[in-house]
């Protein structure tokens, strides 16, 4: 992946104030907090990104060390204190830290380590987590293959990683290259990486913004000693689950439509990559296929022992 030379202070310096969700409400924090954090939980989980509640798996890590990384105003990792997680988290803004321990206050939630933190250099052991978790973060920072390594690192052996990084959707191709790239020229006066860069995020002129290809992820990880990994899309975002800038949504049968026929999956401008951290005293190999042939004979020799 062509990685682009871009300053971390810059990436920080533009995060600092531009918070995410925070656009989600018209609320006053100062005045009902637990109801202004209920509101962005709500329009996160039912408006924009609605099959999170599925992929992120709130529920199923009672009791397990869970870190984010990149904790924004900390919907997601309250979501996993809420549901029992042992929670810790990190982001590179200040601004995203105090929200967060706002956010976790709000509902007398607790949390081991809160941090400013880069996510190309995590200050933690090796092998502390039972799920990293981390959701549109890492196309933001310079060098993702190095945020991707440091996921792994602090896993504990046979710990999962959930990560969300862009995909090239629709969004990309039509929006970013076709209108703002070759309508507006864009293209042709920035070039393709600060074309995506100024047409990506909310506020748009992000300093850093990767948009990925499966090919591409699935290199990052060659090197890095996982299992069952999978690398799905999801959302078709904009004008299909909501209405973007005072504009209209398409027509609910459109959506239902492309939902129907699973065309995000094509279409979709998330990629979600879940695995785990390979064991090695798990001597099973999970990456390796077998006929089912090979898994009724194993299952017949392992049966006359």
């Amino acid at each position: 992946m062509k990685k682009q030379n871009i300053e971390k202070q810059n990436v920080k310096n533009y995060w600092e104030d531009k918070t995410p969700q925070t656009w989600y409400s018209n609320k006053d924090l100062t005045q009902s907090p637990v109801s202004w954090f209920n509101e962005l939980s709500y329009k996160r989980y039912n408006v924009f990104y609605e099959y999170l509640l599925d992929v992120a798996e709130f529920n199923y890590h009672s009791g397990e060390k869970v870190l984010e990384i990149g904790t924004g105003i900390g919907t997601d990792l309250v979501s996993y204190a809420k549901n029992g997680s042992i929670v810790s988290g990190v982001d590179l803004t200040e601004n995203a830290i105090e929200m967060t321990k706002k956010h976790l206050q709000a509902f007398n939630l607790k949390a081991e380590n809160l941090l400013v933190a880069d996510a190309e250099n995590l200050p933690f052991k090796d092998n502390q987590f039972d799920l990293v978790y981390c959701f549109g973060v890492l196309h933001h920072t310079p060098n993702t293959d190095k945020g991707i390594q440091e996921v792994i690192r602090v896993l504990k052996p046979g710990g999962k990683f959930i990560i969300m990084l862009y995909s090239r959707g629709w969004k990309h191709y039509f929006k970013r290259l076709f209108i703002f790239g070759l309508l507006k020229g864009y293209l042709f006066k920035y070039g393709y990486d600060k074309t995506v860069n100024k047409t990506t995020e909310v506020q748009g002129d992000s300093p850093l913004t990767y948009v990925l290809t499966k090919k591409v992820i699935k290199q990052i990880f060659q090197s890095l000693k996982t299992e069952s990994m999978t690398i799905r899309r999801y959302r078709l975002g904009e004008f299909f689950d909501y209405a973007p800038y005072n504009s209209r949504k398409l027509p609910g049968f459109i959506t239902k439509l492309f939902y129907f026929f699973s065309l995000e999956k094509l279409l979709g401008e998330n990629y979600i990559i879940k695995g785990f951290k390979s064991d090695e005293n798990n001597k099973r190999n999970f990456n390796q296929k077998h006929s089912v042939w090979q898994v009724l004979w194993d299952e017949y020799k392992n049966y006359k022992k």
